[in-house]
C-alpha cells in the first residue's frame, strides 16, 4: 500500500487518508466575498439560461415565421450550436488576460449577436446571428464556471454549481413565461424576446466591473507558472482527464434534441397550446430547482460520480416516459418533471469535474474544451435527430434512440473519474498528485511548463 493511503473502494484503488472530518458546506460556509461572488455570477447565470431557452420556447413559432418543418429545423439547429466550437480560441485567452476581462469582451460580443438576431429577416441571419452569439455565450458559461471553481473553498464548490445552475434554471422558466403568457397570448413577436434581453445584458456588463481577477490566476501568473502553448494540455495526465471530459460532455449531450422540442413535441403531436405547453414546462421544473441545490451539496459530501449518475439515469427515465406512455396531461407531467429533475441535478455536479481536474494554468481552455465537446453533442444531436424523426417516424424513436449516448457517459463518469469532493483544486489537479480512477493518490506529476 502506498504511505499515507488507505484502501479504496470497490475498484480496489487507494485513497489520501484524511483524519479530519469535513467542513459543512452550503451559503453558510462561505465568505463575504465569496457570497458576493455568488450573487454577481448567478446574476449572470439567470439572464443565460433567459436567452438560451428563448429558441426552445418558442421553437414553433419560429419554425413558422421562416416555414420550416421539425427535421428541417433539426438541421438549422445544429448549425447554430456548431457556434459554439471556436469558443476555445477566445476561452483559451482566460489562461492568458485573466477571466474577469475575457469576460467583459464576451459580454459585449453576445449583446451585439442578440441585437442582430431580433432583427433577423431570414432564417440565414437568424442562423448567423446565433451561431456568434452562441460562440461568446459558451465561452462566457465557461469562464463563469472556472471563476466559480477557483474562488470558492473546497466544502462548498458543489454547492456553488448548483446555485449557478439554479439561476440558470430560473432564467429559463422566467422566459418561458413571459412568452408563453404573455407575449404569444398578445401576439408580440418572439423577435421582442431578444430585445427584452438587452438591457440586463448592459447591467451585468457593468456588474463584472466590480469582481476581482481570479486569485488563483494572478498567483500563477505572478510566479511565472502560465503556459504559452496552447498544446501543453495535451501532454501528461491532463490528456487522459481532457479525453475523459471531452467524451462524456460530448455523449451527454445527444440528449439535447429530445429538450429542444419538448415544447414542439407538446403543441404539435399532443395538441396542447403555447401557453399551456410553456406553463407545463415551467411548472415540472420547479421542482428541479431546489434538486440543484441539494445535488451539489449531496455531491460535496458524498462524491460527484454517485451522484451525478444517479441523477441522469433518473433523467433518461422520465425522458423515454415522457415520449412514450400514454395518459394524458398528468402523465407528461410527471414524465417531465422527473425528466427535468434529474437532468437539472446532474448537470452541475458532473460539471464541477472541468474545473477539478486540471491546474490554473489550464482550467479555462479545459473549460473550452468540454464546452466545444458539449456543443458539438448537440449539434449531432439535431443532426442524427433530424435523420431518425423521418426514419423512426417522429419524435419519440428520434429521442429514445439518442438516449444511448447519456447512458455510456453515466459508464465512463461511474468507472474512469475520481470522487474529488471535499479537496481543494491544489490537491485534484496540482503538482504531487496524481488522480487515478477513484481515487486521489499521493504521486508524481509534473506542473505545466511555461514554455515548450
Amino acid at each position: 500500500m502506498i504511505e499515507g493511503t488507505e484502501p479504496g473502494d470497490a475498484t480496489g484503488a487507494p485513497r489520501v487518508k484524511t483524519d479530519a472530518p469535513r467542513e459543512k458546506g452550503g451559503w453558510g460556509s462561505l465568505s463575504p466575498e465569496n457570497k458576493f461572488l455568488l450573487l454577481i455570477l448567478g446574476f449572470t447565470a439567470f439572464f443565460d439560461g433567459f436567452d438560451r431557452g428563448i429558441i426552445q420556447v418558442a421553437l414553433p413559432q419560429i419554425r413558422e415565421t421562416f416555414d420550416l418543418d421539425q427535421s428541417q429545423m433539426s438541421l438549422w439547429l445544429m448549425v447554430i450550436y456548431i457556434g459554439a466550437l471556436p469558443a476555445v480560441f477566445v476561452t483559451r485567452l482566460a489562461d492568458k488576460i485573466g477571466r474577469k476581462q475575457l469576460l467583459l469582451f464576451s459580454v459585449v460580443g453576445y449583446m451585439v449577436a442578440t441585437a442582430a438576431t431580433a432583427l433577423a429577416p431570414s432564417i440565414l441571419w437568424f442562423v448567423a446571428a446565433q451561431f456568434v452569439a452562441r460562440l461568446f455565450l459558451n465561452a462566457e458559461h465557461a469562464l463563469v464556471l472556472t471563476l466559480a471553481a477557483e474562488e470558492l473553498p473546497a466544502r462548498a464548490r458543489g454547492f456553488g454549481f448548483g446555485y449557478l445552475a439554479m439561476q440558470l434554471a430560473l432564467g429559463f422558466g422566467t422566459g418561458s413565461l413571459i412568452y408563453g403568457g404573455v407575449f404569444e397570448p398578445s401576439g408580440i413577436g418572439w423577435q421582442w424576446m431578444y430585445v427584452l434581453s438587452l438591457p440586463p445584458l448592459l447591467m451585468i456588463g457593468w456588474l463584472r466591473r466590480r469582481l476581482p481577477e481570479s486569485r488563483r490566476f494572478e498567483e500563477a501568473r505572478d510566479s511565472g507558472q502560465l503556459v504559452s502553448n496552447w498544446r501543453a494540455i495535451f501532454r501528461g495526465e491532463t490528456k487522459k482527464w481532457l479525453l475523459l471530459l471531452c467524451s462524456t460532455a460530448f455523449l451527454l449531450e445527444l440528449a439535447t434534441h429530445a429538450g429542444v422540442f419538448t415544447v414542439d413535441f407538446l403543441q404539435e403531436d399532443r395538441g396542447l397550446s403555447a401557453t399551456a405547453s410553456n406553463f407545463m414546462l415551467v411548472a415540472a421544473g420547479i421542482p428541479g430547482i431546489p434538486v440543484m441545490i441539494i445535488a451539489g451539496n449531496l455531491s460535496d459530501r458524498f462524491g460527484r460520480r454517485i451522484v451525478g449518475c444517479t441523477f441522469a439515469v433518473v433523467s433518461g427515465f422520465g425522458a423515454v416516459g415522457f415520449f412514450w406512455l400514454p395518459g394524458g396531461i398528468p402523465v407528461l407531467y410527471v414524465c417531465m418533471t422527473v425528466m427535468l429533475a434529474g437532468q437539472l441535478g446532474a448537470g452541475p455536479v458532473l460539471a464541477t469535474y472541468a474545473a477539478e481536474l486540471f491546474p490554473t494554468a489550464l482550467r479555462g481552455q479545459a473549460g473550452s474544451w468540454g464546452k466545444i465537446a458539449a456543443v458539438a453533442g448537440q449539434a449531432a444531436s439535431f443532426g442524427i435527430g433530424g435523420v431518425l424523426i423521418t426514419v423512426l417516424g417522429g419524435l419519440p424513436g428520434a429521442a429514445t434512440a439518442l438516449m444511448a449516448g447519456p447512458l455510456l457517459a453515466v459508464f465512463l463518469f461511474a468507472v474512469f473519474f475520481p470522487d474529488t469532493h471535499g479537496r481543494e483544486l491544489e490537491e485534484t489537479s496540482g503538482p504531487g498528485f496524481a488522480i487515478d480512477a477513484g481515487t486521489v493518490v499521493a504521486g508524481e506529476v509534473p506542473a505545466p511548463t511555461p514554455t515548450d
